[in-house]
């Protein structure tokens, strides 16, 4: 999704806020209208855009240059937080939107943090361990300002890890001394203040959000408008199959936390298709996840033909696009953003997508599947289990309560749960017809607008 669609949704929510007599919004009388335009010009705008190049001396002795981002969208809702990607994808737009996506998420799942996104424009493979700690570095010096554990907490995204949150909390320990520092990157491995649980939440979370829609559904106290009942029929449906098959885009540590976490689901759910940017494998029957994800975590790729019949795992490798038109129940979108487009639209097979990845379904495209039935839970709700864990692990930065895993991992599960569970009922029972996107979106916007009236950033 671009910043043009995210700011065109944000202001499509305003208008319909305006236009629309809704409840949420009866306490707000004459104001209202003022407000919301206030506040959604707010939101359609950036606080503040941090950039450089980051300069460094390879490993051949050349000087190699890297631009770099840290976009800080809007705090009304508390300090900006937002992971840091290494990528070969990032550019300032979207860092821009990924920071606005960002501010949505933590609105909507009741966070205290407002919106931020950094990125640093690189190839990782094909970087020495030296090469990335030296950039991590230098993107802390360019940053180091505007960025604290009471001021903006960034974390941990595509092509980085707990290796580079180390390296940069150092730094910004080295900067800062007799200052708190701790805190002021999340998703750091456990020997350095971490928390358990971090590395699998987002992909634990993403499937939980489609399986707590199930639950809903099959909830018989479920109040459900004559607009949704054909949706409901057929989420209804998957949930009563004996068997739910699933394939996921990527597997990275999302798609792996995300594949284990269906296999294990008291319904039953077989994981049909993975892939990379290199191949999708594909096995009708199931595949073997557990074994498909520790030769991914050993060798950062999947196996080839050869070495799935040593590893006695059943499976045909097939062009790694060919995951997402695969025939299933449930697509999750693991990968990066813009997979799913009017290019391949009509070859969606599955009827329910799950945005683990940001932005991996355009506009287009969602307005397209959800004319033909198919339920789209949108990345917003889906995968903010990781800034969940980062939010505890905050916390326990102040506290030096460690927690376990399972007890960690169980706290996400419910906060997911219970905002999961509240969108999809609020969903099913609206008199008007609308996409959980939008709702998701409009819910975010409420809490963001209400709380800018109630500090005075708008009056």
């Amino acid at each position: 999704m671009t910043e043009n669609t995210t700011t065109q949704l944000i202001q499509e929510v305003v208008d319909y806020l305006i236009e629309t007599d809704t409840n949420e919004l009866a306490s707000w009388g004459e104001k209202r209208t003022e407000w919301l335009k206030q506040g959604g010009e707010q939101l359609k705008g950036i606080d503040k855009i941090i950039s450089g190049d980051l300069r460094i001396k390879r490993d051949n002795g050349e000087i190699a240059t890297y631009p770099a981002f840290r976009v800080q969208h809007n705090n009304a809702c508390g300090y900006y937080k937002g992971g840091i990607r290494f990528s070969t994808g990032v550019n300032k737009a979207e860092v821009e939107t990924l920071a606005m996506l960002m501010t949505l998420k933590n609105a909507l799942h009741d966070l205290p943090y407002g919106g931020g996104k950094g990125g640093v424009h690189i190839d990782v493979r094909k970087h020495s361990d030296r090469e990335l700690k030296e950039v991590s570095q230098a993107f802390v010096r360019l940053v180091q300002n505007d960025i604290g554990p009471y001021r903006d907490i960034p974390a941990p995204d595509v092509g980085s890890g707990a290796k580079l949150m180390d390296w940069m909390t150092q730094e910004y320990k080295n900067l800062h001394p007799n200052q708190p520092y701790i805190n002021t990157f999340t998703g750091k491995s456990l020997e350095n203040g971490g928390t358990k649980g971090r590395s699998e939440s987002t992909g634990i979370g993403t499937f939980l959000s489609y399986y707590y829609l199930v639950d809903t559904v099959l909830d018989d106290t479920l109040t459900v408008d004559a607009n949704y009942r054909d949706e409901r029929e057929m989420i209804k449906s998957i949930g009563e199959k004996a068997e739910v098959k699933v394939a996921i885009q990527g597997f990275g540590n999302l798609s792996r936390a995300a594949a284990i976490e269906a296999e294990k689901a008291d319904r039953k759910h077989t994981v049909i298709a993975v892939s990379d940017s290199r191949a999708t494998i594909y096995n009708e029957e199931g595949l073997d996840v557990e074994g498909l994800a520790a030769f991914k975590e050993e060798t950062d790729r999947l196996p080839n033909a050869d070495e799935l019949k040593e590893m006695n795992s059943g499976g045909d490798i097939l062009e790694p696009e060919a995951v997402l038109t695969l025939a299933c129940d449930v697509l999750i979108l693991g990968a990066i953003e813009d997979q799913v487009t009017e290019k391949n639209q009509k070859d969606i097979k599955a009827d329910i997508l799950v945005e683990g990845a940001n932005g991996p379904v355009t506009k287009e495209a969602d307005e397209y599947l959800t004319a033909q039935g198919k339920v789209i839970i949108p990345d917003i709700l889906a995968n903010a289990g990781g800034v969940t864990v980062s939010y505890f692990e905050w916390i326990q930065g102040f506290t030096n309560e460690i927690k376990g895993k399972d007890e960690i991992l169980k706290d996400m599960s419910n906060r997911m749960k219970s905002v999961s569970q509240r969108i999809y009922r609020q969903h099913f029972s609206s008199e008007h017809k609308e996409s959980l996107r939008f709702l998701c979106f409009k819910l975010a916007v409420i809490r963001l607008v209400d709380t800018m009236k109630r500090s005075g950033d708008i009056i």
